[in-house]
C-alpha cells in the first residue's frame, strides 16, 4: 500500500501522522513518502525514526497575516510552483494522509486533481487553513474534539469523526526517568519562556522531582546545576517520559495534550501567546473545562502563582490509561473506508 502523508513544521503536526503511520503499518505492508518542509522538524527527525521513509523536501513558508499582506503572493507562487514536484509522487499513491501545517495544502490539492482519495486529521480545538480548506474534498477528517466539528462548514461535517488525537506508545518501554515526577515541556522546539519561568521555579522549589525537556543544550547545562532537576534537550521516547510522571507543566501544542488526555495525566497548561489563531489557548481551555488542568496564561505566570496551581494539579487524581489509541481508531477507519 503506498501512502503519500503530509503533516509538519512542528510536533504538534508531525507526531499525529506518524502514530497513525505507525498503526497503519501493523496492519498493512506500507510504502510511505512523506512530504517535508526543509527547515521543519520532520526533515531531522523522520531520517532517524523511519529511515525507510521517502522524504520530499520542499521549500515553502507559511502565509502571513493578514492572508492580503503582498508578501503572501511570493508565498503563494512557491506553493503552485511545488504542485509540479509533488504530482510525479502522488500519481503512485493509493490514497493521501494530511495532519495540517502549511506543506498539507499543496499536497491535498494534488491529490484532489489526480483523484485520488485522501484523509485529513486536525489535532487543535480551532483548526488550520490547510484543514479547513482541504475538508471540502477529503474523504474523511478525524478531529479530536467535539467542539471542533462547528468550525467546519456544515456540508462536510458528515464526513467528520471525533477520535481524540493520535500519540505514540510502545507499551515495553521502562520508565526512563524513574516516577513520580513533574515532566516540563515546552514543544518540539522548547520554550524559553517556561525554561526561564522554571528555572525560578527551581530556585525555591525543592521537595518536587522534576524531568525538563528544554529544546537545547545550552539550556540543559544551565538547569543541571539543581540536584531535583533532570533536564534533557529533547524526549525522544515520550511515552516511556509519560509513563513516570505525576504531572506536568506544558504549552497546550496539539501532541503534549493528546499525551497528556491518553496517559490520563493532570497538569497546568501556558499556552503561547504566539500561536496562530490563539489555538493553543482554546486547547487549554477546552482541557480545563474537561477538568483534566490548569491553564496559566502568560501574563498571568510567576513563581508563586505556578506553584500554588501545581500544588492543586497534584491533589488531582491521574486518570487511567485510555483503552484504545485514537492512532488505532483512525487506521482501522482508514482501511474500512478504502475497502
Amino acid at each position: 500500500m503506498r501512502i503519500s502523508a503530509a503533516g509538519g513544521g512542528t510536533g504538534g503536526h508531525l507526531y499525529p501522522a506518524v502514530s497513525i503511520l505507525e498503526k497503519l503499518a501493523e496492519m498493512k505492508k506500507l510504502n510511505v513518502t512523506y512530504f517535508c518542509l526543509e527547515k521543519g522538524i520532520e526533515s531531522k527527525i523522520l531520517p532517524l525514526e523511519h529511515p525507510e521513509y521517502k522524504l520530499i523536501k520542499i521549500d515553502l513558508k507559511g502565509l502571513e497575516r493578514p492572508i492580503w499582506k503582498p508578501s503572501n503572493f511570493t508565498r503563494l507562487l512557491k506553493i503552485s510552483q511545488s504542485e509540479s514536484i509533488i504530482a510525479l509522487e502522488i500519481k503512485q499513491c493509493d490514497f493521501g494522509l494530511m495532519t495540517g501545517g502549511y506543506i498539507s495544502y499543496p499536497v491535498g490539492k494534488v491529490c484532489k486533481k489526480l483523484k485520488k482519495p485522501f484523509f485529513i486529521q486536525e489535532q487543535n480545538v480551532v483548526p488550520g487553513l490547510a484543514n479547513k480548506a482541504l475538508s471540502l474534498s477529503a474523504k474523511k477528517i478525524f478531529v479530536a474534539f467535539d467542539k471542533t466539528v462547528e468550525f467546519f462548514p456544515k456540508s462536510v461535517r458528515n464526513k467528520i469523526l471525533v477520535t481524540g488525537n493520535p500519540v505514540r506508545e510502545k507499551d515495553n518501554e521502562e520508565m526512563l526517568f524513574g516516577k513520580d515526577y513533574v515532566l516540563v515541556l515546552g514543544g518540539s522546539r522548547g520554550s524559553e519562556f517556561i525554561n526561564n519561568l522554571m528555572e525560578e521555579v527551581y530556585k525555591v522549589e525543592h521537595n518536587l522531582k522534576f524531568v525538563h525537556s528544554t529544546g537545547s543544550k545550552e539550556w540543559v547545562d544551565r538547569l543541571s546545576i539543581f540536584e531535583n532537576v533532570k533536564a534533557v534537550d529533547y524526549i525522544y521516547n515520550a511515552s516511556a517520559a509519560w509513563k513516570g510522571a505525576r504531572a506536568v507543566i506544558a504549552r497546550a501544542g496539539a501532541t503534549t495534550i493528546g499525551e497528556m488526555l491518553y496517559y490520563g495525566l493532570p497538569g497546568i497548561l501556558v499556552p503561547w501567546d504566539g500561536a496562530t489563531g490563539s489555538h493553543q489557548l482554546y486547547n487549554a481551555l477546552e482541557i480545563e473545562k474537561m477538568g483534566k488542568a490548569l491553564v496559566l496564561k502568560e501574563c498571568d505566570a510567576t513563581v508563586s502563582t505556578l506553584l500554588k496551581k501545581l500544588y492543586q494539579v497534584l491533589e488531582m487524581d491521574k486518570k487511567p490509561k485510555m483503552k484504545i489509541n485514537p492512532a488505532e481508531i483512525i487506521a482501522k477507519t482508514i482501511l474500512e473506508e478504502l475497502k
